[in-house]
């Protein structure tokens, strides 16, 4: 049943989101920040109400640990889709997200991706994959935030898979603090219950900023 009604929701948020484009087109020609920033409170908004409906109860632990005056680089692990719904319903700060390539097919989320400057990265494309670290590290220096999956792909175990290359160079390029992020449990909202969606208990712990960056994570 809770599928449905997500579906429904996300239907319903399509459609609402319309003339909201247009005028995020309009104020990005102004000011890029104020329509990254309009942009992002929306979503956040979306996304809270997308797991109020799902029927999740989110713990967030460590928000005190994000410097209210510095970009940062959150490095987070990647159980499920719902971890992008847990993160930018709480990130506080304003954050770009790196994600897949295949999500820039996904109506809606992908045009309000494109007004939080989120970036999409094709695994199988090692040039692509440079020019969007590049971009990111670009981003950090005009005071936008990165949120990233190192490991390049979903894992719902608990044994961390190895970082993708380049990926810390957003954080040593850009001069800026790597928060590491542990998300728990998202992976039993829809990938483990994919008929019903099942709503659960959440958990998202922001730590403190890791100073032990690969020296060999080469991107020159």
């Amino acid at each position: 049943m809770r599928t449905i009604i997500i579906l429904i929701l996300y239907v319903v948020i399509t459609i609402l989101s319309l003339p909201m484009y247009l005028i995020e087109a309009i104020v990005r020609l102004i000011s890029p920040r104020a329509a990254a920033h309009i942009a992002q409170v929306i979503v956040k908004g979306a996304f809270n109400l997308v797991m109020f409906v799902s029927g999740c109860k989110k713990t967030i632990i460590g928000v005190e640990n994000i410097p209210k005056d510095t970009p940062v680089m959150y490095a987070a692990n990647h159980r499920s889709f719902y971890d992008i719904i847990l993160a930018y319903a709480t990130v506080p700060n304003q954050t770009a997200f790196i994600s897949k390539m295949e999500i820039k097919k996904m109506p809606c989320v992908a045009q309000w991706m494109y007004f939080l400057n989120c970036l999409f990265m094709d695994r199988g494309d090692v040039k692509q994959n440079l020019q969007v670290i590049l971009s990111a590290i670009t981003l950090v220096k005009n005071g936008y935030s990165i949120y990233i999956a190192p490991e390049g792909t979903r894992n719902a175990t608990d044994t961390l898979l190895e970082f993708k290359e380049g990926s810390m160079k957003i954080a040593t390029k850009g001069k800026c603090p790597i928060i590491p992020v542990c998300l728990c449990n998202t992976e039993n909202i829809f990938e483990n219950n994919v008929s019903y969606c099942d709503g659960c208990d959440l958990c998202e712990e922001f730590d403190k900023n890791d100073q032990n960056i690969k020296k060999d994570d080469k991107i020159d």
